[in-house]
């Protein structure tokens, strides 16, 4: 392995971002882990709660990521609501906005408090983590998969306005098995009154390896891309 590198993980409470965050410190990186949820069994890593949804929160968790690590490589922002599956008609604007603000609004504060430093470090790998929602219309998901398009754009908008700082910034869609995939199906019966047929989802560790490469600087040449890590 090359030098190991300071990576914060923000939405490392469960799912992928938890099991990325394993995955970084296992292979010896600096990492802390972020979520508003408890700290995950089993996290061989620093660990602070953080809520993306207030900026005070958001500045103390940078503060702490700073002190923590130092030198800060990668930052990967993995927050998401499950929340809000239903008709697209039907869904209530409250749980609406609850999804923009942690998917979107989220990834704007977390920019806003690490991205400084790593302009004034000249290098560091933003990851986002988008879906397949966003590009494709999903039955019962129509909230998510504006928001995760806003979170794509606003990456992509990022790596254009980074180009020729050090700083990347990229978006990786992942197909796995987590909560929100959980929820959908549950809603889907629900609604439909029976199972829904669903296709096989693979576990969140197939997504790892391009997150992985994505932190490192064998992928320097890489910026503004959206990425599927696998289709289903």
């Amino acid at each position: 392995m090359s030098r190991p590198l300071g990576i914060v993980v923000v939405g490392a409470g469960s799912g992928f971002g938890a099991a990325l965050a394993q995955d970084l410190a296992a292979s010896g990186h600096r990492v802390l882990a972020g979520s508003r949820r408890a700290r995950p069994a089993n996290l061989p890593a620093p660990y602070a709660r953080v809520d993306v949804t207030l900026a005070e929160s958001v500045t103390r968790f940078a503060e702490e990521a700073h002190e923590l690590l130092g030198q800060i490589d990668g930052l990967v922002y993995c927050a998401a609501d499950p929340g809000a599956v239903a008709r697209a008609w039907e869904v209530d604007p409250q749980d609406a906005s609850r999804v923009l603000e942690v998917s979107l609004l989220g990834l704007v504060r977390i920019a806003g408090a690490f991205v400084p430093a790593l302009r004034q470090a000249g290098r560091g790998s933003i990851v986002t983590v988008g879906s397949q929602a966003a590009r494709t219309p999903i039955d019962l998901l129509a909230v998510y998969g504006a928001a995760k398009a806003a979170a794509e754009a606003y990456t992509r908008s990022l790596a254009q306005e980074l180009h020729g700082t050090g700083v990347r910034a990229n978006v990786i869609g992942i197909a796995a098995e987590t909560d929100l995939a959980r929820t959908h199906r549950t809603v889907k019966a629900e609604l439909r009154g029976r199972p829904s047929p669903h296709p096989p989802l693979p576990p969140v560790n197939d997504s790892l390896p391009l997150a992985r490469w994505l932190l490192t600087d064998d992928a320097r040449h890489v910026t503004g891309q959206t990425i599927e890590a696998r289709q289903p």
